[in-house]
């Protein structure tokens, strides 16, 4: 997510320099950590069900808090049912999930005798799942419930405790979430909830966290990392996008308009898997344009409609950003259109205040961007999206590949067409014929490559990416081939197994066969007359 979460933010969301030193709130954080760490333990003791019965409990207080947790919730383009279908609902499906599916993620696992390497005698292997211990989280301010909320219930399922450090703006509804959790049963010191100052994550580092995820953007992630190394601290990092969206020319063009003119100004365009690059082919160019510019309109007029507050009251169609990344936006595009871009909707915000003041900004849509236009590889949380003309998909995905984000895409087109070009495409999921809502889904594991990061967070692969796996082999039966001198130093008969086992015939299978036999024997003779 762009809006970096460890980098110490205005209200404006621009990040400030990392650097610091130990502050008042040193004491504090350390004792916090002491106790999440100490309640950590008798956490990862109590059996799985028992702590996922507490974690599904939460879904049920979610529900029964839904008023003061929305309330707490700070998105200024986001309407009561925006918070609910974007953060709470989402939310709650996750403790859920987790609940069902934590016991047999979670459970030792005895790998099966069929691929075993019987010639070193009988193996048995085990696959554990640990905690990492205590797990700090580096909140975004984008979707300040939902992010960091999975995050939070997946750490506690798999048996870790857990700080967590707001963003700037966002401590209430993290503090009105934890008490969610202690009313399910989650024991109070296990979840900590930090204060917003990048002081206060720095610090938790330095005190020594067992692993660190963070969702923010590409520079609070360098940042961080350089952090991590001097304790070799592991880490998930959910960094920036840009994403891409494919139509292709059998694509159904109306549903296509509608899911990227959603798509675009959902959050006011502050969402890191928002549609920022268009690649559109000859054949429906035209038609998906004007379909797409009506339906901008069209979810503009709606979205103004459901605002009721005087506070939220602005411009039609237009979406309230912070004042830096209005003026990234205005440096961006204003470099496309030297280079020769064009607008063919919406206009570029005045820029009057400070940095902490927020603008009104309204759609933008530019037509004729090259992919290598800086435009067409940022990292921009603004609504504000990239039109590129391709003639043909292969073309489309190629160039999509000069972008240095992989976090998410989409394409639209009959199922075997969006199916193919999807697995071409280096994106760390890939919705067909929608955008970003299927990704709240609770099954669905999300996570980038290349500059949006590494690391899975959300379904079964997020709560396994919050454990740490140990393997146990036990040795069983008398036989232990190793120990044995003649066989262990014996090349020829290793060079025969070899064949033997990894032979490209069943000639040189059988071949290799008769020689150890003939080993065998030979062995034996010797031993008779000795």
């Amino acid at each position: 997510m762009p809006l970096g979460s460890f980098a110490k933010f205005s209200v404006a969301g621009e990040p400030k320099d990392f650097n610091m030193t130990r502050t008042e709130n040193s004491l504090d954080i350390e004792q916090a950590l002491d106790l999440a760490e100490s309640e950590q333990k008798r956490w990862a003791g109590k059996m799985i069900r028992r702590r996922l019965r507490a974690i599904g409990n939460v879904a049920q207080q979610l529900a029964e808090s839904v008023d003061e947790i929305a309330a707490a919730i700070n998105r200024p383009n986001a309407t009561k049912a925006d918070l609910l279908s974007s953060e709470i609902i989402p939310l709650a499906d996750a403790c859920k999930f987790a609940a069902k599916q934590g016991r047999q993620l979670l459970a030792p696992r005895s790998l099966s005798w069929f691929q075993a390497a019987w010639w070193m005698g009988r193996i048995s292997v085990t696959t554990l799942r640990e905690p990492w211990g205590t797990v700090l989280i580096l909140a975004p301010s984008n979707y300040p419930l939902f992010l960091p909320g999975v995050q939070v219930i997946q750490a506690l399922a798999a048996g870790n405790a857990v700080l967590v450090k707001p963003a700037p703006g966002c401590a209430l509804v993290m503090h009105r979430f934890r008490e969610c959790l202690l009313r399910a049963g989650i024991p109070k010191d296990l979840v900590q909830v930090l204060p917003t100052s990048i002081e206060s994550g720095k610090t938790a580092i330095e005190l020594g966290v067992d692993k660190v995820v963070l969702t923010g953007s590409v520079e609070t992630g360098r940042a961080v990392l350089r952090h991590l190394a001097e304790s070799l601290i592991p880490s998930t990092m959910e960094l920036s996008g840009c994403d891409a969206a494919f139509v292709t020319p059998q694509a159904d063009l109306q549903r296509a308009a509608q899911a990227l003119a959603f798509g675009l100004q959902l959050n006011g365009g502050a969402t890191c898997i928002a549609p920022r690059r268009i690649f559109l082919t000859p054949e429906n160019k035209d038609e998906f344009v004007r379909k797409f510019l009506a339906e901008l309109q069209s979810v503009g007029a709606r979205s103004q409609a459901a605002k009721t507050s005087q506070a939220e009251s602005r411009q039609l169609g237009s979406y309230w950003v912070s004042m830096p990344v209005a003026q990234q936006a205005c440096k961006l595009v204003e470099k496309a259109v030297s280079q020769g871009a064009k607008i063919m909707s919406g206009t570029l915000p005045t820029l009057t205040g400070d940095s902490t003041e927020r603008v009104a900004m309204q759609p933008i849509v530019l037509d004729d961007v090259l992919p290598s236009m800086e435009l067409a590889g940022s990292d921009l949380f603004a609504p504000v999206v990239s039109l590129i003309n391709v003639p043909d998909m292969a073309t489309a995905v190629n160039q999509d590949k000069l972008c240095p984000y992989s976090l998410g895409a989409s394409v639209f087109g009959p199922k075997s067409y969006a199916e193919h070009w999807a697995s071409q495409l280096a994106a760390g999921c890939v919705v067909l014929n929608d955008v970003i809502a299927p990704t709240a889904d609770p099954r669905v594991a999300f996570g980038g490559r290349d500059h949006s990061g590494w690391g899975v967070t959300r379904g079964a692969e997020g709560i396994l990416e919050m454990t740490r796996l140990k393997t146990i082999c036990m040795r069983r039966g008398r036989w232990l081939p190793h120990l044995d001198p003649e066989n262990a130093q014996n090349a020829d008969m290793l060079s025969q197994l070899l064949k033997l086992l990894h032979g490209g015939s069943w000639r040189i299978r059988w071949s290799a066969m008769r020689a150890i036999m003939s080993m065998g024997k030979n062995a034996k003779s010797s031993k008779r007359q000795n």
